[in-house]
């Protein structure tokens, strides 16, 4: 190989901190076993991705396996990232950035500008249809159970969400924007990681993973890293120690609450009632047909498995009911107020107060306020309160701010993303979304939610006006109808409706609520 290839190929492999010498002694070796560089590739302008990938285009862009193995396996102790099984889209997307400069790498670059449109499609399509990776299962340590963490639950103290939660359960990828981690190398990651960190990779949508990596400490890069180059990474539900920051909850009176340890679940019947509602509460899919008639789950709207202030958690409701609610005119149980989120926010069926669905939940929720003062008023209750915009909610403008900071998780149409037939990104309108009579429908609710809480890892980004403009545009849609409808739109709207809200208004040439 030529001093000339080898400080290109040295030059973009310190992009991801490795040395031009260390390039050298770990793959120069098993470049001597593969064509040189020099060899013919294949004829001018074909859009094979085998024959690009064993042998290059003949035109300048030399062969993906030299560095990605033939069948897109990588190398670690290069730091080369694995391709096989990534999706094919966002494949392309990396290549065209790469030949555009909006992600810099010398090699890289070269590579890709040498390749057609075309071409960088075919190469992408022939990765994405390679297998992942498997390996044997490794021995958990602490740097390990880490990592874990972080990539199956998060760090909601410091807005970090769960790797899971965007790249999709097992971390096998969400197309087209969130790509498989399982089975990444590790060197790879931790160096993108450290890219985003720094402002050297530019090219994540919304600016999303140069948001987390910020907040990510150097430990805590290392340790997600090195779990997610398991192949076969698991998805739990629940704290591995339990801790949770004590910042989460706060009564008025100033003295600290905090929920109990995970770790102190006993390891009985009533245990096992806390898991299966936590796991209800999660995964609220898994009664879909039965309770549930939508794509959404409780984790929705109540962030970090009902936990996370300023998410309306549930360790902050348990404490406050029975209570009497505006919405129903009735002193309502805790019992009704789920079977409220069911029939509403599911666009579901209530599950029977004294059965199984609700006995689960309510423990759940019992554990996770254990301790906590009956009747106080918990900090992060609910949804932030807001004040109201200088200028009066405007849909056109919230689209806007849907388009730039919504649609990258949630579609362009606001029909979210599925994995395994399940929303990873819920749906925020149409039918598989909360209906008319949901409070999330309510536009300064909606706006509340979304100031202190989205973009997911980025709170409190958008200004007060980008918040309500945005809960209006989303919730100027057509949704399921209220299940309270007796077949007039305004009376209706008289009776149910006298807040802030879209329902029975016309919006786009329609009275929102109208049956088709």
């Amino acid at each position: 190989m030529s001093t000339a290839r080898w400080q290109l190929l040295g030059k973009g492999a310190r992009r991801h901190g490795i040395g031009t010498a260390a390039v050298r002694k770990r793959v120069g070796v098993a470049l001597l076993f593969i064509v040189p560089m020099s060899s013919v590739a294949g004829p001018a302008g074909m859009a094979d991705g085998r024959s690009i990938v064993l042998h290059g285009n003949g035109t300048g862009a030399s062969a993906c396996a030299r560095c990605h193995g033939a069948n897109g396996a990588g190398n670690a102790a290069a730091g080369f990232p694995r391709l096989a099984g990534i999706d094919a889209a966002y494949l392309t997307k990396q290549l065209d950035d790469f030949a555009s400069g909006q992600r810099e790498n010398p090699v890289m670059q070269a590579i890709a500008r040498a390749l057609t449109p075309d071409q960088r499609r075919a190469t992408a399509a022939y990765f994405a249809a390679r297998a992942l990776p498997s390996g044997p299962r490794r021995s958990e340590s602490k740097l390990l159970a880490q990592g874990r963490k972080l990539a199956t639950l998060g760090d909601w103290s410091r807005n970090i969400p769960a790797c899971v939660q965007c790249h999709g359960p097992g971390a096998r990828g969400v197309p087209p924007h969130f790509p498989a981690l399982a089975g990444q190398h590790a060197a790879y990651v931790e160096a993108q990681i450290q890219a985003w960190k720094k402002g050297s990779r530019r090219n994540d949508p919304d600016g999303l993973m140069r948001g987390i990596a910020a907040r990510l400490s150097a430990g805590q890069v290392r340790a997600v890293a090195a779990y997610l180059e398991d192949p076969d990474i698991r998805v739990v539900h629940h704290h591995p120690d339990g801790a949770l920051p004590a910042w989460q909850a706060a009564p008025a009176d100033g003295t600290r609450f905090r929920p109990p340890a995970d770790a102190q679940i006993p390891d009985n019947a009533f245990g096992r009632m806390v898991r299966r509602g936590e796991s209800l509460f999660v995964d609220t899919q898994q009664l879909r047909g039965k309770y549930v008639g939508n794509g959404l789950s409780c984790v929705n709207c109540h962030l970090d498995r009902g936990r996370r202030a300023g998410a309306a958690p549930m360790w902050a409701a348990y404490v406050h009911y029975p209570a009497f609610r505006r919405k129903t005119g009735t002193v309502s149980t805790l019992a009704e107020r789920i079977q409220g989120c069911f029939r509403y926010s599911e666009n579901g069926t209530a599950p029977a107060a004294d059965g199984g669905v609700i006995k689960a939940l309510e423990t759940y929720f019992f554990w996770m306020a254990k301790g906590a003062p009956v009747g106080a008023q918990l900090q992060g209750r609910g949804y932030p309160k807001l004040t109201k915009p200088v200028r009066s909610p405007d849909v056109t403008r919230g689209a806007k701010v849907f388009e730039v900071h919504c649609a990258i998780c949630h579609g362009a149409s606001g029909q979210g993303y599925r994995f395994d037939g399940k929303y990873i990104f819920p749906p925020l309108w149409g039918s598989e979304s909360y209906n008319w009579g949901a409070g999330m429908h309510r536009i300064d609710t909606a706006a509340a939610f979304i100031k202190a809480n989205m973009p997911l890892s980025e709170p409190e980004r958008l200004t007060l006006q980008q918040a309500w403009d945005v809960a209006a545009f989303v919730n100027s849609h057509e949704r399921p109808q209220d299940p309270r409808f007796k077949g007039s739109v305004q009376a209706t709207r008289k009776a149910y409706h006298r807040h802030d809200c879209l329902y029975g208004r016309r919006v786009r040439g329609r009275v929102l609520g109208t049956p088709p």
